[in-house]
């Protein structure tokens, strides 16, 4: 069958039926013979393993030779790999099916069928017994029965003459294959590994220093053994395998350069790749703190992860995060970490350096050089909230003992790019550093971004920011701030935010002046210069100035809405015509005017509502003048803008519509400051037409306004009516209420209080428990009888003028159909008669029955 299948050279067809076939009922030295003959390996592993042998290792052995023969007989060993995966060797062939074979046993599979090792427990003993194999220092070819074809008496070379030629073998063969079969043992939470005494320690204290870069060493390595004799499901230490690991591709000696592996450019390229798949792997377990590398390897793990392709912050963060400080090189780690721009790694780095040079002697400006690149690193950061991080960190580092002064230079050094990234934070780090240092930090943000730099501090502190962050620092900030830093304020502020002095002038008192006088009207900013007139007493050329700038105003804005306006121009009187709504809102410019218009109406509103006592009428009355004044302005501003009266212009439309809001903006400022007579008065002087003009508009949208108070005043007071009768029959109903009584106690005054329960039997009632104690008067009392007689009398002459008005006005609200009632038909002929002030506020006590009242009879 054999030679049939070699004739037919199809020899797998032997392994595809040895498969099938019960192999424990074969002559074992034959069927191995055979199958050793024909380099049948596959079929050696089925029979070795599941032959009844449960022998793992020997077929495995078996196969290296054959690769370490393949390697020895080809002219060109590394040779470019096929892109159908198809191998170009039997060297490849055989080496990978050496990989996939401790892939299959590593995750506890038998090879090729891949069902499960058993017993379970033959994996524990597996794996320990092929890293024996693998971990082999030197080749036992001499050892085991070469097939025929093999020379004996050849001496040892190619990869049999190297060091560990198994684990070599199948780095050459495919090394990140190779790394993916050891991390199924080293990522299995039940694998149990040695650990020598030297390891534990250093993953018990971090502080102990690591290996030097002369560790790694053949002696080292030979001299990392593990006593593992006493528990064969013990897997062998992971430092010496990375040891091992790193002996072998880590060092120029991969392969032999005497050897026919290839050319110098095939062995370069193989070695670069085999270092950058061992430096992913070493990366990794660093990582999980389970192993321990020497600086220079720390270095190169360092290096390839900037510089791999995706390489990413977030794998470099993690690997500092878990290394300790001596595990790796300051300066090397940063060179290599910089260059790839990694800014977070980098801050990383900075901040160890920081804390390393901080508290040593001689090492200040390392120090001071550390710190100002960890505000480098958050400065040039794209996360925003992340560039704010360096404010805390500041402020706990400047927060030390005399070590942090060197720290603090640096802040004031930088503090201009801190104000720019954000004034209210570097405000509250002076405000708890630098407290006392107020006027050295001012000098120092002088001239920086030509004043912005120091307004935005000076604002932060002065315009409440500070305040909603820290109000302690806040305070102690303001009160070191003097009326020249102030002024220092107020000039930045004229500079680059004019529309905004008149708030501060008119909510601060710490400026001079004329001082501040002069700076406003340099800068024409007309709302506080006319305010600081008006402090300095001239309330009349405040509002002859900021009535004078409303009108310029008001032409600017006629003029950016006729420029925009298309049916303004004469050739365009039949084009389509355009909302005055949509003209302002498109006019970015007359947008801006209409806004600072509205402020200065405002300001001279409050100037009118400071200053509405203090001057005559014509008529030599107290009267607001100052109110009227700015009125007239306004109903006058058409005949200024020489608007046409009911024209159909947009521009027109638009100025009437813009006057319209300003006309509104006064009239309900005016309500609330003078009286109505006044402003009748002056309304019929101004408008002589029937139509009444301007306010026309206006005045029936606030009659319409208080129409809709007066209904909901209304209808407030039918709830509250309706509310108070519910309550008088409740009353009533409990007043008229019995109680069955069996048996009453003896001796009872009239005014005894008794409780009736459930059964019928009574009982005296403690007054001071439940009920007020109060003297009731008594009926035998002639005064007494009077003064009951005159609150009747009272109370239905009461009744008679509640029910009178209570009619008109039923008839008039049923004529209006405006009121709402919330009565029902037998509640309407209960009257208000019921509700008199002494029911209905007086304290009653209803647990007793008192002298008879007029109630009305039982229903």
């Amino acid at each position: 069958f054999v030679a049939h299948c070699k004739d037919m050279k199809d020899i797998s067809m032997v392994e595809r039926c040895l498969l099938h076939m019960d192999c424990t009922l074969m002559d074992f030295d034959s069927i191995l013979s055979l199958l050793k003959k024909n380099a049948l390996y596959t079929g050696l592993f089925h029979v070795y393993a599941n032959g009844g042998l449960d022998d793992y290792i020997s077929p495995l052995e078996i196969l290296f030779e054959a690769v370490f023969d393949s390697a020895d007989d080809v002219e060109v060993l590394l040779i470019g790999k096929r892109e159908d995966g198809i191998p170009n060797s039997k060297f490849e062939q055989y080496g990978y099916k050496a990989l996939l074979y401790l892939q299959y046993c590593f995750r506890g599979k038998t090879f090729p069928k891949g069902n499960a090792i058993v017993p379970e427990e033959r994996l524990q003993t597996l794996r320990p017994e092929l890293f024996d194999l693998l971990l082999r220092e030197l080749s036992n070819s001499s050892s085991h029965n070469l097939g025929p074809t093999q020379n004996r008496n050849k001496t040892f070379r190619g990869i049999r003459a190297l060091s560990y030629p198994y684990m070599r073998a199948l780095i050459l063969i495919d090394t990140k294959a190779f790394l993916d079969c050891l991390e199924i043992v080293l990522d299995d939470p039940e694998a149990n590994f040695a650990e020598t005494s030297r390891q534990m320690h250093a993953l018990g204290s971090w502080d102990v220093e690591y290996e030097t870069d002369n560790d790694l060493n053949s002696n080292n390595i030979g001299s990392i053994e593990v006593n593992r004799t006493q528990d064969s499901k013990m897997l062998p230490d992971r430092q010496q395998l990375v040891n091992i690991l790193s002996s072998i591709i880590m060092s120029d000696n991969l392969v032999d350069n005497s050897y026919h592996f290839g050319t110098r450019k095939q062995i370069a390229l193989l070695s670069i790749k085999a270092k950058n798949f061992f430096l992913d792997f070493l990366a990794k377990y660093l990582k999980l703190c389970v192993i321990t590398a020497p600086k220079y390897l720390t270095g190169e793990v360092f290096s390839r992860l900037c510089n791999k392709a995706g390489a990413s912050e977030e794998e470099i963060l993690s690997l500092l995060n878990a290394l300790p400080r001596s595990s790796y090189d300051l300066d090397d780690a940063l060179y290599t970490i910089e260059r790839a721009q990694m800014t977070r790694g980098a801050l990383f780095l900075h901040k160890v350096g920081v804390t390393f040079c901080i508290d040593r002697d001689g090492m200040a400006e390392k120090c001071q050089y550390h710190f100002h690149r960890v505000i480098d690193c958050h400065l040039k950061d794209g996360d925003s909230d992340f560039k704010k991080g360096v404010f805390v960190y500041a402020r706990k580092e400047c927060s030390g003992g005399n070590e942090s002064g060197m720290l603090k230079n640096v802040v004031l050094q930088r503090l201009p790019e801190l104000v720019k990234l954000d004034s209210v934070l570097s405000a509250h780090l002076v405000g708890e550093v630098f407290v006392e240092e107020i006027d050295m930090i001012l000098s120092s943000l002088k001239g920086h971004d030509g004043g912005r730099v120091e307004y935005n501090f000076l604002h932060a502190i002065i315009a409440g920011g500070l305040n909603r962050v820290d109000a302690v620092a806040a305070q102690e900030l303001s009160a070191n701030l003097t009326v020249n830093h102030h002024h220092s304020y107020l000039l930045l502020m004229t500079k680059f935010q004019p529309d905004v002095v008149y708030q501060y002038l008119s909510t601060n008192q710490n400026y001079r002046l004329n001082d501040a006088l002069k700076l406003c009207q340099e800068h024409k900013i007309t709302d506080a210069s006319a305010y600081l007139l008006e402090r300095m007493g001239d309330v009349s050329g405040a509002l002859k100035l900021m009535l004078e700038t409303l009108d310029t105003r008001m032409i600017t804005v006629k003029n950016a809405l006729q420029h925009s306006n298309p049916t303004s121009h004469p050739a365009r009187k039949g084009s389509r015509a355009f909302d005055p709504k949509s003209i302002v809102h498109n006019n970015e410019t007359a947008q801006k005017e209409i806004s600072r218009i509205k402020q200065i109406l405002s300001a001279v509103l409050d100037l009118c509502e400071r200053n509405k006592n203090d001057h005559l009428t014509l008529e030599n009355e107290r009267g607001p003048l100052f109110w009227f004044h700015a009125l007239d302005r306004l109903v006058n501003a058409k005949s200024l803008l020489r608007l046409p009266k009911d024209s159909t212009d947009d521009t027109s439309t638009a100025m009437s519509m813009v006057l319209s809001e300003l006309l509104l903006m006064t009239m309900q400022r005016m309500i609330s400051n003078v009286s109505l007579y006044d402003l009748m008065h002056k309304i019929r002087d101004t408008v002589h037409s029937c139509d009444l003009g301007e306010f026309r508009e206006m005045l029936v949208s606030m009659l319409k306004t208080y129409s809709s108070e007066l209904d909901v005043c209304s209808s407030a007071v039918d709830v509250m009516y309706y509310d108070i009768r519910h309550m008088s029959y409740e009353k009533k109903r409990l007043k008229v209420r019995g109680s069955l009584v069996k048996e009453c106690p003896n001796n009872i005054s009239k005014r005894t209080i008794l409780d009736v329960d459930p059964g019928g039997n009574c009982e005296t009632a403690n007054q001071s428990d439940g009920y007020k104690k109060k003297e009731l008067p008594s009926t035998n009392d002639p005064s007494s009888a009077l003064d009951a007689v005159s609150l009747l009398q009272r109370r239905r002459r009461s009744e008679r003028h509640h029910a009178r008005k209570g009619y008109s006005a039923g008839k008039m609200n049923t004529r209006r159909g405006k009121n709402i009632s919330f009565l029902t038909v037998a509640e309407s002929h209960f009257t208000s008669r019921r509700i008199g002030p002494y029911n209905a506020c007086e304290d009653r006590e209803v647990g007793c029955l008192s002298d008879a009242q007029h109630v009305g009879g039982l229903f």
